[in-house]
């Protein structure tokens, strides 16, 4: 899981990469989710939530072209924050839904 903090324009302009990036990332070996979702109350936020298989299918990830095409996208972008951190528990535990 993680956010992007970025003023809303930027956002707005950066969002081709992003969905070129989310659609190419849906499309890899050991991906079970990847996608960001705009924040509903805070415009300036971009939630990245993402699942992997396996720390290996993570890995392949980061060298994957099109997410070093996505990071020179937002190389030169204007950001106040970004965090993407990574759980490796031992098990899920459903809150609500199947």
């Amino acid at each position: 899981m993680g956010h992007i903090r970025a003023p809303a324009a930027e956002i707005d302009r950066l969002s081709p990469a992003i969905a070129a990036v989310v659609a190419a990332t849906n499309q890899e070996e050991g991906c079970e989710h990847y996608s960001f979702a705009r924040h509903l109350a805070d415009p300036e936020m971009l939630i990245i939530s993402e699942r992997w298989a396996s720390a290996e299918a993570l890995a392949a990830h980061g060298k994957s072209p099109h997410l070093k095409a996505f990071n020179q996208a937002i190389a030169g972008a204007t950001m106040h924050d970004v965090s993407v951190k990574a759980w490796d528990g031992s098990f899920w535990r459903t809150l609500v839904g199947g």
